[in-house]
């Protein structure tokens, strides 16, 4: 589900929701400073920056964000935001609004149930590497499939938590071990390839956390969960090819969106589009 609101000389935003996460992106063109009023909100706010520098007051204080400089402000913060120049350049904002719920779902994931809410003391994250990472998901959130998207943002929350929301990683307790628990995810992975299955039921079968099941799926296949169901679904979609379906046929039969992502896929993957694979 996506917005967009467009004005020329004025800022452009696009909006998309994913299940309980929000994501927004601000363009602003070169011009006069904006400062946002003082405000709050309900969910934990991520923001990266990308063009001219910012700056919030928060908790007391004012704090600088350079540019590239992923920021994180607690729920119900009060705070402003404002750009402390005026911009010389087009600047962008990418914006992601977590819950406390799905915060502390991670945290619970990652640390047990005495873990706690995640609390960030510094809203400026000095992490290069999670604000690549951050920019990557923003970016991606929107496309592929359920699974692909549900890892993605949870491995991304993770590692911001662990780095720097102060939660520490426990020891998950499995009664058949993890080796059978991601045979019985797999399993379900082969019987079900075409369908839009989430982390969640993976996880459910596997009778872990969604955090420990990927980490685990990935620790024993060698890939991540998402990636396995696009081997499956692109390892059908030849044998269908060479069958003779109809390209569009075989994208539906095998779970794809519609032919260009199965397109997209195939070829990064084989080297060729599905309709000279099948010719060949």
């Amino acid at each position: 589900m996506g917005a967009s609101s467009d004005s020329p000389g004025r800022a452009r935003v696009r909006a998309r929701l994913f299940h309980d996460v929000l994501l927004e992106q601000y363009s602003y063109p070169p011009g006069p400073g904006v400062t946002l009023p003082r405000h709050a909100h309900d969910e934990y706010h991520l923001c990266l920056n990308v063009g001219t520098p910012g700056q919030y007051h928060y908790r007391g204080s004012w704090h600088l964000v350079p540019p590239g400089s992923l920021t994180v402000i607690m729920p119900d913060e009060v705070h402003l935001a404002r750009d402390p120049t005026d911009r010389e350049t087009d600047s962008s904002y990418s914006v992601l609004y977590a819950s406390s719920a799905r915060m502390r779902q991670v945290a619970t994931d990652l640390g047990g149930r005495h873990a706690g809410l995640p609390f960030f003391a510094d809203p400026v994250i000095a992490d290069a590497d999670l604000t690549a990472r951050f920019a990557r998901v923003h970016r991606l959130l929107h496309e592929d499939t359920a699974l692909a998207r549900d890892v993605r943002l949870a491995s991304f929350l993770a590692l911001l938590l662990q780095r720097h929301g102060r939660v520490r990683t426990a020891t998950p307790r499995d009664g058949r071990g993890p080796a059978a628990a991601v045979e019985a995810a797999r399993s379900y992975l082969h019987d079900n390839y075409a369908a839009d299955v989430t982390l969640d039921e993976l996880a459910k079968i596997a009778g872990l956390s969604p955090f420990h099941f990927a980490r685990q799926f990935r620790r024993h296949v060698g890939v991540p969960p998402h990636a396995y169901q696009l081997q499956l679904r692109i390892s059908h979609a030849k044998r269908l090819l060479l069958r003779g379906l109809p390209v569009s046929r075989v994208a539906q039969e095998t779970g794809f969106f519609d032919l260009s992502h199965l397109t997209r896929h195939f070829k990064r993957h084989v080297g060729v589009a599905p309709g000279r694979y099948a010719q060949r």
